[in-house]
């Protein structure tokens, strides 16, 4: 089902990169990207995409960067710049959310104006606070629209 009016939809960098680095065409992950980028607008910022490319410096990275940051401009041309950003204590204050470095997610979120975070991090899922958006999991944010319709 493709949207009359496409929605601004965040996806946690774990989900970016469990995407790219998926090798089943028909994975969960692999049809929630599919689906924010054509029945929804994904919004890909610089902190995000930088968190990803961060992803290829571990030891048990299973992706080089270059190939992680090509695919990434696959999916989003233009990524969206949203530093500098306040500081991550600043942000954790306004945000009401336990880890630290989730305050880079919520702040994409806030400065690109998305309506949904999708993402696998239980942290978000806590009462975050100063972001309105509705947060999710990636199978609950694939299937929305069937919820949807069922309801209906």
């Amino acid at each position: 089902m493709v949207r009359k009016n496409r929605r601004n939809v965040t996806l946690d960098s774990s989900v970016l990169i469990s995407y790219v680095i998926s090798k089943k065409n028909d994975s969960v992950v692999k049809k929630v990207v599919t689906k924010s980028t054509t029945d929804d607008r994904l919004m890909l910022t610089d902190i995000i995409a930088d968190e990803c490319i961060a992803y290829t410096d571990k030891p048990r990275a299973n992706v080089f960067k270059d190939i992680m940051w090509k695919r990434l401009k696959e999916l989003c041309p233009h990524i969206i710049e949203v530093r500098p950003m306040p500081s991550a204590e600043e942000l954790q204050r306004k945000y009401k959310i336990r880890d630290l470095k989730d305050v880079k997610i919520l702040y994409s979120v806030e400065m690109t104006n998305s309506v949904i975070l999708v993402t696998y991090d239980d942290d978000f899922f806590d009462g975050v606070e100063g972001v309105n958006a509705k947060i999710v999991k990636p199978v609950d944010y694939l299937y929305e629209a069937e919820d949807d319709e069922r309801d209906n």
